[in-house]
């Protein structure tokens, strides 16, 4: 009996040793997997970034008197040309203004009308050659002033009630437009007040103008990407209200100053691109993503990235060489995102593979 439990425990330690003996020969042979070769490519790295985009020229309308908004000659979107009228401006006087401004008037007849006698009274004399030629010159010059005078006060009382000079067809309460181009925006409705524009004050917009045919796309970029953009390069931008529409900009400005935005510095980059008949409308603001090619190279080795493995300031491969597995460092050059240039420590026979558990 006891002879007979040695055998069967001698034949189970003989079934489990011939399987962990075909267990190990199993496992020690590399299981078949796909091998790839670097293969010469052309590769971009490229930046995607967000902005909007405004017309070149772009211009706000002002009053030169204070008011009342009376009339609005234009809509959003009317073409209109320099010096066409774009709104009135009804003038809202005050009793105080209206008082100084009758008492200057006849503060100034009075002295006119005194003058203008003494004129006259001259000139006789001086045809009767009884006073000299420089007394006639001051009188007539004292003349000329006081009707100058006149004049003015007469302007300016008739400028706060009715917006215009005497017998002058220009009317000063109509604010025109000073460039031809498009309405894009009407701040302000009929019956608003209006502060003129003066040295102390900028004025309140009565309505913006632009030139539609020049765009210029705005963005903020990061100072790590300067190094490789230069002003005249092209861009491409496509935009977020139109799905089809992609065109090509030329870059016009980088400032000199950057500003500071969560502990990136960055500076304003502008490209500008023409606005043609067969593009759909673009509206001042819309928003836009321009692609940005930082670095471009033409036939070089590179493999996909995902057969690349980081590790602390090392890149490295996996390689077959026969029924082995060996490791390559590699330096690499530029990425797309998919492809990686491969600079230095593979060759063309080399046959690379992605072994994740080998790491």
């Amino acid at each position: 009996m006891k002879k007979r439990k040695v055998l069967i425990i001698f034949a189970i330690v003989l079934i489990l040793g011939g399987l962990a003996f075909f267990w190990f020969k199993k496992s020690s042979v590399l299981p078949p997997q796909t091998t790839v070769n670097i293969e010469n490519r052309d590769i971009k790295e490229e930046i995607y970034i967000p902005g909007n985009v405004y017309p070149v020229k772009e211009i706000e309308l002002k009053s030169q008197l204070s008011g009342v908004l009376d009339k609005i000659f234009v809509k959003i979107g009317d073409v209109v040309q320099e010096g066409s009228p774009v709104a009135s401006i009804s003038l809202v006087p005050s009793t105080l203004e209206l008082e100084r401004l009758e008492n200057n008037v006849k503060m100034a007849k009075i002295n006119f009308d005194a003058t203008k006698l003494s004129y006259e009274r001259s000139e006789k004399l001086f045809q009767a050659q009884t006073i000299s030629e420089v007394a006639m010159e001051n009188a007539r010059k004292e003349y000329n002033s006081a009707r100058e005078q006149l004049t003015s006060a007469q302007n300016q009382l008739s400028i706060q009630k009715t917006g215009k000079v005497l017998g002058s067809k220009n009317t000063s309460n109509i604010v025109k437009s000073s460039i031809s181009g498009s309405v894009i925006d009407l701040p302000l409705e009929e019956g608003a007040s209006v502060i003129e524009r003066n040295t102390l004050n900028s004025g309140i917009t009565v309505a913006i103008l632009a030139k539609m045919g020049q765009f210029v796309f705005r963005t903020q970029l990061a100072e790590q990407y300067l190094e490789n953009i230069h002003l005249g390069d092209s861009i491409s931008l496509v935009f977020n209200a139109y799905k089809d529409l992609k065109t090509q900009a030329k870059i016009t400005k980088i400032s000199s100053k950057g500003t500071l935005e969560n502990g990136i510095m960055k500076y304003t980059l502008e490209a500008e691109f023409p606005v043609t008949a067969q593009m759909p409308v673009i509206r001042s603001g819309y928003s836009a993503t321009a692609e940005i090619i930082l670095n471009r190279k033409n036939n070089v080795p590179a493999i996909e990235e995902k057969y690349i493995i980081y590790k602390n300031d090392s890149s490295y491969v996996w390689v077959r060489n026969g029924e082995k597995l060996e490791k390559k460092y590699i330096e690499l050059g530029i990425s797309d995102g998919k492809y990686t240039e491969i600079t230095k420590g593979l060759s063309v026979n080399d046959k690379i593979i992605q072994n994740d558990s080998a790491q």
